[in-house]
């Protein structure tokens, strides 16, 4: 029995094995994409190889007009006729108040074809932000900053093509861009009060709000309803979000638990590895605005007044929100629901 019993545990064994090995770890192909290290770049550290499209990244320094640094980083392209109709980059950066970024587009002569920012608002969080551009006559893509430069972590790079997708005639488009790490475009806020189906939109906060441990942990909206609904829906963005350290949700005195981020495929260059004393392993934080919602049920919301609190746990760090909307699901003619027994 004893040697039967060993048997089976060592064909058990050779079937999970073999199981194992038919599965091989297969690396994603991209060669029209590519990551480039800024802090590499400045160390004078090799880059990868680059597309067919890159012709080259440099760094230098100029003087500006008091006299002060500028940092650029300069991105040559190739100019490959009908390759592709719009360019991504996506730009790496931590948001320093006097070191915002912009990216500028000049043709072979060094003539302008384009500008985009400065970017950031000053919050000293890292953060991230989407260029699309068409690179018809642009020779070089300048990434310019004031100061050293060191607040630049990378760009992602990508070449895009057009693809055709349907939608509602009725409803807006959910944006210009399918995000290759399954990221969300922003929040649309309603400039005004809008309702669908029983459900109504409403616009709380639009303005950027940051919340740190040591100082503001916690942000208090009131609103007053003319009548409870029977289901809200509390949606935000929160930029250097930590998944270990969700953002709670109080209603009414009443704590609800942690919200829900949308997180993008891992692979996104936006996650950030923090490693701290006495902690085992390493966390992360997101570079850039991502989704965020919770789902409040009807009871806990009242006629009248109404307060909306998120605080941020004492592990939390730094986070900044902003786009704050409500949901409110309230009855109307068509609503389909299920009426369960009382007893079995």
């Amino acid at each position: 029995m004893r040697t039967a019993f060993l048997s089976l545990i060592a064909g058990l064994a050779l079937l999970a094995a073999n199981n194992a090995g038919a599965q091989e770890l297969q690396q994603e192909p991209t060669p029209f994409t590519t990551w480039i290290d800024f802090r590499q770049l400045t160390a004078g550290q090799h880059l990868p190889s680059l597309p067919i499209w890159l012709a080259g990244v440099t760094t230098d320094h100029i003087a500006d007009a008091q006299g002060g640094m500028v940092t650029l980083i300069l991105i040559r392209l190739r100019d490959l006729q009908d390759f592709d109709q719009k360019r991504l980059l996506r730009l790496f950066f931590d948001d320093h108040g006097g070191a915002a970024p912009s990216v500028i587009g000049l043709g072979a002569n060094g003539e302008q074809k384009f500008a985009r920012g400065p970017f950031g608002e000053g919050l000293e969080l890292p953060a991230s932000e989407t260029i699309l551009f068409s690179p018809a006559g642009i020779a070089t893509v300048q990434i310019r900053v004031p100061g050293d430069g060191r607040n630049l972590r990378g760009a992602f790079l990508a070449t895009l093509q057009p693809h055709t997708m349907m939608k509602a005639l009725d409803f807006a488009a959910p944006g210009e861009l399918i995000d290759v790490f399954e990221r969300n475009s922003a929040l649309p806020l309603p400039a005004n009060d809008v309702s669908l189906y029983g459900r109504v939109k409403a616009t709380l906060d639009n303005t950027t709000i940051k919340l740190t441990a040591g100082g503001q942990q916690t942000m208090t909206w009131e609103f007053d309803l003319e009548a409870p609904p029977l289901l809200t829906m509390v949606n935000f963005e929160v930029s250097n979000a930590d998944g270990q350290a969700p953002l709670q949700i109080t209603v009414n005195d009443q704590p609800l638990g942690p919200v829900t981020v949308s997180w993008p495929d891992l692979a996104d260059p936006g996650y950030l590895g923090i490693t701290q004393p006495l902690e085992t392993g390493m966390r992360f934080r997101y570079a850039g605005w991502l989704r965020a919602q919770k789902v409040i049920p009807g009871a806990v919301l009242k006629t009248g007044a109404n307060r909306l609190v998120i605080t941020l746990p004492a592990e939390g760090g730094v986070v900044a929100l902003r786009n704050l909307a409500l949901q409110l699901k309230h009855n109307w003619k068509n609503l389909d629901y299920t009426l369960n027994p009382t007893s079995p």
